[in-house]
């Protein structure tokens, strides 16, 4: 790989994919979730914002060492990403897809944008994104699990 974009927001860009199609087709039985403490819904939004955001501050460098493993990493976890909102779509939007697990990995929707955006942070060069999808992938786990 020898190449790098000037901006790293493919990669919240390509996550966010899924998610403007459930905005835009909503499942006909809406998803409820359950209440989750504030404190942590604020946490987990704002971690949100930050991960999204970051990328688009740094450049993607596919010339780094090891740049490949990354980029194979990356594919596989937004590839699993797509393959669970592909069976959610599928599957009439029944909630219970959301959260079911995927070729034996638990709550894909919740756990493939963590791996996504964790490996990220080696493509874009960035240890504040690390960190940022470290917490971002802990609030976004206890949230998961505390609304299903």
């Amino acid at each position: 790989m020898g190449f790098a974009f000037k901006s790293g927001a493919i990669i919240p860009g390509l996550l966010m994919l899924p998610n403007v199609a459930w905005l835009l087709f909503p499942a006909p039985d809406a998803v409820i979730r359950e209440a989750i403490p504030t404190a942590l819904a604020i946490a987990e939004n704002v971690s949100r914002v930050v991960v999204l955001a970051l990328p688009c501050f740094y450049a993607l460098d596919l010339r780094r060492r090891h740049a490949a493993l990354a980029v194979v990493g990356m594919v596989l976890a937004l590839f699993l990403y797509y393959a669970a909102w592909i069976r959610y779509f599928a599957g009439g939007g029944d909630p219970a897809l959301l959260s079911a697990s995927l070729v034996g990995i638990p709550a894909p929707l919740a756990l493939a944008p963590i791996a996504l955006l964790t490996i990220s942070s080696y493509a874009i060069a960035s240890r504040w994104m690390l960190v940022a999808a470290l917490v971002f992938g802990a609030m976004h786990i206890w949230s998961s699990t505390l609304s299903n």
